[in-house]
């Protein structure tokens, strides 16, 4: 018994009693012509056994071919949502970025100011190195941030600082492994501005300032 056998045999009863639908009675008569277990068993239930007609058989052909044929829309509409949803994820992933971690990627201990020729320089180092961006902030003498909330006033203007940023993509790579260390010229000592009187790292995720360096 395969289990259109056992299919059939669940209609069986509804068709002796003459409620089945028309396609399920179609189904039935179908499947009873070549099935002589079902027919037999349809016969015990005192049944007349009807034959499908030509006509009978082509309706079910074609309820068959669009059941089918809405199957195969069914999956390549999924298909084209789940691509979609990639898509999407794919080009969030690569064109977002986010601030890095300070623990995990040990910014205290790899982020420093130098200063030599006259000049500062931001100077990154192992796993920090691996960052893909530099946003820079000003501080103010509140401790607001310039660029994070509205509390910036520029005429209290006190500090400048960095905030490393990865692609959301390249965060998901992480590895321990340390990277070419990188260095960056903040400004010429005599062109800093008396105004600026420290540089710091800025987690700006916990608002939280690391001083990198102070006038003396």
């Amino acid at each position: 018994m395969n289990n259109n056998c056992n299919i059939i045999k669940d209609l069986l009863p509804l068709y002796a009693d003459g409620v089945c639908s028309k396609e399920s009675c179609t189904l039935v008569e179908e499947h009873i012509k070549e099935c002589s277990a079902c027919r037999s068993e349809l016969e015990t239930m005192g049944n007349d056994i009807k034959l499908p007609s030509a006509k009978d058989t082509a309706a079910l052909k074609r309820i068959k071919r669009r059941i089918r044929a809405e199957k195969i829309v069914a999956g390549l509409v999924a298909g084209a949502v789940i691509l979609g949803g990639l898509s999407f994820l794919t080009v969030w992933l690569v064109n977002t970025d986010r601030s890095m971690d300070v623990e995990k990627y040990h910014i205290t201990e790899n982020v420093s100011v130098t200063e030599h020729d006259n000049a500062l320089w931001l100077s990154v180092n192992g796993p920090a190195a691996s960052f893909d961006f530099v946003y820079p902030t000003l501080s103010d003498t509140d401790g607001d941030h310039f660029g994070h909330g509205k509390g910036f006033d520029k005429e209290k203007k006190n500090g400048l600082g960095y905030t490393l940023k990865q692609r959301r993509i390249d965060a998901l790579a992480f590895t321990e492994m340390g990277t070419d260390g990188f260095e960056k010229k903040i400004s010429d000592i005599a062109d800093l501005g008396d105004d600026i009187k420290k540089i710091f790292y800025y987690d700006d995720v916990n608002d939280k300032e690391y001083i990198l360096w102070e006038r003396d």
